[in-house]
């Protein structure tokens, strides 16, 4: 029988490209530093499962100091949408991930929130705010014979880690608004921001996760209360804003401690309350939303060139105009304009059965606008919106309407918020 070529070669050159493959292997997997380096790159969901891999691996990531690195290299871009639909309290609210491409959908358990092994039987939680990986989850405790008092969670679904909040000091006479603060790149701890009003008293309570306390920051006597909206505030360069529909502002400063105006977006003299939209950050930018009559285009509107109103002879003739802030906070300029037609031409199924000519306004209530993402320059900034059963984005950049999710409940309540995996500690 003859022999294979094989028999006849050395021993040391068959088994030498294995040698050297595994030699490679066990530098790469044996530098604790290279390793690092390399898990430092994974998304964050990934990274929790690899510390199954060994205990070497487990060391390595289990670190507060691997979460921080992790959570600064890795820049906070929304991937996600965490969308919560309730139906009127007739069953319990419903929680859906959901890519922004819509290629994936990941429907939540109904215990989701049930990270707290104490929060048991008569505790209801929901989210209340995001901000870069972290989730606001306040909780009322409905089968208590005392008066309910809302007690916040901060919540990172990633990695499942949660905190109390300790109540805030208050004799129980203020209303009470809380927003959290939370910027990775600029540290790796969070604050929240307590809003107590009363009359013409207001009080700013700021708890870090730092010193685990609350301070009091601002302390106003004589306040104009009905000059400010206090119950959606935005997060953004150091501050929280709040915007009423009407574009007046205010902002606060967490490290200066102090209260400063907002300047107005240049909105045309006719607007109207119900022209606002949307107010929100994303992409270190802070925008604001609303329709303008008339197709309107950017660079006009930052020339003070306003579209005429001919909405009179179609409701249709409307535009969706985005504003975005300056960083130093010195003006609003226009950034994005969509005309309501575009969308109505592209996705026909908003309008429903609604006539087109009967009402300059209708426009306005063909959809509800959940969320505004300012993307990287590849991807671009996208809109989406809900109207009546699905949810639609549009991509400014390629000027193309796609549907995200259809869902039964087209009478339900849907609240969207910006998902971005993190290892942020909490």
């Amino acid at each position: 029988m003859a022999s294979s070529c094989s028999s006849h070669l050395p021993s040391s050159i068959m088994t030498l490209p294995t040698q050297k493959h595994l030699s490679s292997v066990d530098a790469v997997f044996g530098n604790d530093d290279l390793v690092t380096e390399i898990l430092l790159r994974v998304p964050a969901k990934a990274v929790l499962k690899l510390k199954l891999v060994s205990k070497k691996w487990l060391s390595i990531i289990s670190p507060t100091s691997f979460a921080i690195l992790h959570t600064r290299r890795n820049p906070h871009t929304v991937s996600a949408l965490l969308l919560n639909f309730s139906s009127f309290f007739k069953e319990p609210s419903k929680h859906k991930y959901v890519s922004l491409d819509g290629k994936s959908l990941v429907y939540l358990s109904y215990d989701f929130l049930d990270f707290d092994p104490n929060n048991l039987g008569c505790f209801s939680t929901y989210v209340s705010q995001s901000c870069n990986g972290l989730l606001l989850c306040p909780k009322w405790k409905w089968c208590s014979t005392e008066r309910s008092k809302p007690t916040d969670y901060i919540f990172n679904p990633t990695t499942r880690q949660f905190a109390l909040l300790p109540l805030p000091p208050n004799d129980g006479k203020y209303f009470t608004r809380i927003q959290l603060v939370f910027d990775p790149l600029e540290s790796p701890r969070y604050r929240v921001v307590c809003i107590q009003f009363f009359n013409s008293e207001l009080k700013i309570y700021v708890y870090s996760s730092e010193t685990k306390d609350w301070k009091l920051s601002v302390k106003l006597e004589n306040f104009d209360l009905l000059s400010v909206n206090f119950t959606d505030g935005v997060s953004w360069n150091g501050a929280v804003h709040w915007m009423s529909p009407m574009g007046n502002g205010l902002s606060f400063l967490l490290d200066m401690e102090c209260l400063q105006t907002i300047p107005r977006p240049p909105l045309p003299e006719n607007w109207q309350d119900k022209n606002f939209r949307y107010f929100g950050e994303s992409g270190g930018q802070l925008h604001f939303i609303g329709i303008l009559a008339g197709n309107q285009n950017p660079d006009d509107l930052n020339m003070g060139i306003v579209s005429p109103d001919m909405s009179h002879d179609q409701s249709t003739d409307q535009s969706i105009v985005v504003y975005s802030m300056e960083r130093g906070c010195s003006k609003w300029f226009a950034k994005y304009c969509l005309h309501m037609n575009a969308i109505v031409m592209a996705y026909p199924e908003i309008t429903g059965d609604k006539d087109l000519t009967a009402s300059p306004f209708s426009a306005e209530k063909w959809f509800d606008l959940l969320s505004f993402i300012e993307g990287s320059d590849e991807e671009g900034a996208l809109l989406v919106m809900r109207t009546s059963g699905e949810i639609i984005s549009y991509s400014f950049k390629n000027n193309i309407l796609k549907k995200i999710l259809s869902f039964p409940l087209k009478h339900a309540t849907c609240y969207a918020f910006n998902y971005t995996e993190t290892l942020s500690c909490v």
